[in-house]
């Protein structure tokens, strides 16, 4: 079985190496994976496959629903949820009917709708994709939160590293904010593991 919690601790020491350079997803990636194991790696495997827009269709979706892992179930619930809004306002602002490109999710309450479509009202679309990302990066804490040193802390860490990565090569000023809140987290996350009892690693 894998030490999580030494996985977890390792985190801020391996991101840390990146501060002012170029920030590397893949390296930090491959180091996490080196750790994990074969059926962890496939978990960490199917969460890259989100990270590509060419996969996210209905049988991709369909996976994560019925996924054992609960961090891929909630999150790409999530983000599909957000993918359908999307659709729905692109096809809007087109002229057109976006249905064939909407995925079928289960019906349920989508509790980011209203927030969704706050964001979708703003004219500007870098700061759309800002605040979208924000909103993801906020879900993928928020699934994690109560998870306490497993693999949907590894994998809620690897959705806000990817994040960064996206912003380090658009928005350098923006991708240094999100790279400097990725360290204050983790780092916290091992503050509650020293007060917890497990003493430092």
């Amino acid at each position: 079985m894998d030490n999580y919690v030494y996985i977890v601790a390792g985190l801020p020491e391996l991101v840390v190496r990146y501060e002012g350079s170029d920030f590397d997803y893949a390296a930090i990636k491959a180091s996490v994976e080196e750790l994990l194991s074969e059926r962890d790696r496939e978990t960490v495997a199917f969460l890259e496959e989100g990270f590509d827009e060419t996969s996210l269709n209905g049988d991709f979706y369909a996976k994560a629903a019925a996924s054992k892992n609960r961090f891929l179930r909630e999150y790409f619930d999530f983000d599909g949820r957000l993918r359908n809004m999307k659709v729905d306002y692109l096809a809007k602002r087109l002229g057109k009917k976006g249905d064939s490109y909407r995925v079928v999710l289960p019906e349920a309450d989508f509790e980011e709708e209203g927030r969704v479509r706050s964001i979708f009202e703003n004219p500007d679309f870098v700061v759309r994709e800002q605040q979208i990302d924000e909103l993801k990066w906020e879900k993928a804490e928020d699934i994690a939160r109560m998870d306490y040193f497993n693999m949907n802390t590894i994998l809620a860490f690897l959705v806000k590293a990817k994040m960064v990565q996206r912003w380090a090569e658009l928005d350098k000023a923006k991708g240094q904010e999100m790279f400097q809140r990725l360290v204050k987290e983790i780092r916290g996350t091992n503050a509650e593991l020293d007060l917890s009892g497990g003493g430092k690693i």
